[in-house]
């Protein structure tokens, strides 16, 4: 059985210490880059998710994070592939990357799985309906079968670390807070089952109650979970916690929200002090993207455009798109013109659109497809008008997205003047804001691994570049005065 070494992967990370920062994975004995690989949305098809991925490992990444939801599977299969080929060519051995993946989430395949079973009569136990599709399970045996799924998508004969992802969401359907906790016991016990079956070596918990204040209706309390993990066995494997953090979303560090009672401790900790105290591997999530206030702030840099100019170009540009799109529908009618009425949707809604890397996801999962289909079903005698039409929008789109990119480099500006009035130490620099988010988070101690979405080979360089840590003391002074006054 082959997976992450002590020895294998503190040999790797000494070979990019100069360029890559490390520490040891807590209690895992694993040692890990302080950035690493996140794959939400990435995939299998994309060309450049496979090249970002490769050029991380290359450049001294060495822990990678997916979960068997992340794009229906299709993430976990990437990294299966690069893995695979990386392994085959001898740039990267097994014994030197730390692979995690979660599960928990019952979603597109697994959903329509789940769905067949119920109709079979052999449905999984336990299982949470908390949307029409979106359900949610940490039994035994979806976990079984999700594991099965995993290592066989990342190519694998065994994980380093599976974590149950997100398991508050029973909370969200209960508030029975023992049968909560019930759940997670048997969950962990399974985990140990799989311990000694090899399939993985470590587990944990990915929750975003961790940093929630004892309150809070979906609060998982890290001292109740620790506890639990001591009852099933003395030399357990729970080992390694994720949450989100962020200059906005600090509770990690602000919030103490653990009082010691279930493990005999003394001390009130946040969980950022309490896992570093139990010597737990800490992974956290959304660094640059905080969601604060019913709101979301992007903590990255944008290119800047002549606004002026783009948006005469842009308005100029609607008005001609809208007169072909009525054109079109007066011939063809309106549903033989659908999907090729972007002109006067994005009119509409132009005021609405502010963020652009949402705005970016919807043109690759909405708007181009659409816009292609829509053109697929005209006939030949309308060639040169698509021609001219697809010429067009897909103009439109670019300014669109040139000036949403616009937007965002002032706000960022905006951000990290912000940042720098309260630590000097960031002033010093031309860091992009992404750049002066992570000399902050490499600031605070107890963190081993800043997991970010590097699907462009563009963002791995820019999140590896030699930057020092902010001292621990600007690092909390952001984070508590930034929560006060965003």
């Amino acid at each position: 059985m082959t997976w992450a070494r002590a020895d294998e992967t503190a040999a790797h990370m000494e070979t990019f210490e100069d360029k890559v920062p490390s520490s040891v994975l807590g209690r895992t004995g694993l040692t890990v880059s302080n950035v690493g690989f996140g794959s939400y949305r990435v995939s299998e098809y994309d060309p450049d998710h496979r090249e970002a991925l490769r050029l991380a490992l290359r450049s001294g990444v060495n822990l990678i994070d997916t979960s068997s939801n992340y794009t229906d599977g299709s993430s976990e299969s990437l990294i299966g592939n690069v893995l695979a080929e990386e392994f085959a060519s001898g740039h990267l051995r097994r014994e030197r990357v730390v692979i995690v993946t979660k599960a928990g989430y019952v979603q597109g395949s697994n959903w329509l799985e789940a769905k067949r079973r119920i109709e079979a009569r052999r449905p999984f136990p336990d299982m949470v309906e908390y949307s029409q599709d979106c359900w949610h399970n940490i039994s035994p045996e979806f976990l079984e079968e999700q594991i099965s799924r995993s290592l066989a998508r990342l190519k694998l004969e065994s994980l380093d670390v599976l974590l149950l992802h997100n398991p508050e969401y029973f909370l969200k359907t209960s508030q029975n807070r023992d049968l909560y906790y019930a759940r997670i016991k048997k969950a962990f016990e399974y985990l140990e089952s799989e311990v000694e079956r090899r399939r993985i070596r470590f587990y944990g918990i990915s929750s975003n109650t961790f940093v929630e204040p004892g309150s809070h209706s979906e609060f998982t309390s890290l001292d109740r979970v620790l506890a639990i993990a001591g009852e099933i066995k003395k030399n357990h494997h729970f080992s390694v916690i994720q949450f989100p953090m962020n200059i906005f979303e600090n509770g990690a560090v602000l919030c103490k929200n653990n009082d010691g009672k279930a493990i005999g401790s003394q001390e009130v900790a946040t969980v950022l002090e309490r896992a570093k105290e139990q010597k737990l591997g800490v992974l956290i999530n959304r660094p640059f993207n905080a969601f604060h206030r019913g709101r979301l702030i992007r903590l990255t840099s944008f290119p800047t455009h002549d606004d002026v100019a783009v948006k005469g170009q842009l308005h100029t540009l609607l008005g001609r798109i809208v007169e072909m799109e009525n054109r079109i529908q007066s011939e063809r009618g309106a549903n033989a013109t659908r999907n090729l009425a972007w002109g006067h949707l994005i009119r509409e809604r132009l005021n609405d659109i502010n963020d652009v890397l949402q705005w970016k996801d919807a043109l690759h999962t909405q708007i181009i497809p659409q816009l292609r289909q829509g053109l697929e079903r005209l006939g030949p005698e309308y060639t040169e008008w698509a021609h001219e039409y697809r010429a067009s929008v897909s103009e439109l789109l670019d300014l669109v997205t040139q000036m949403l990119e616009t937007l965002g480099a002032q706000k960022s500006a905006l951000l990290a003047s912000q940042l720098e009035a309260i630590a000097p130490d960031l002033s010093q620099t031309t860091d992009t804001l992404s750049q002066k988010a992570l000399r902050i988070y490499h600031g605070i101690k107890g963190i081993n691994t800043v997991l970010v979405g590097m699907r462009k080979p563009s963002y791995v360089t820019d999140v590896l570049a030699p930057k020092p840590p902010l001292p621990e003391d600007q690092a909390m002074k952001i984070m508590a005065q930034m929560f006060r006054n965003p």
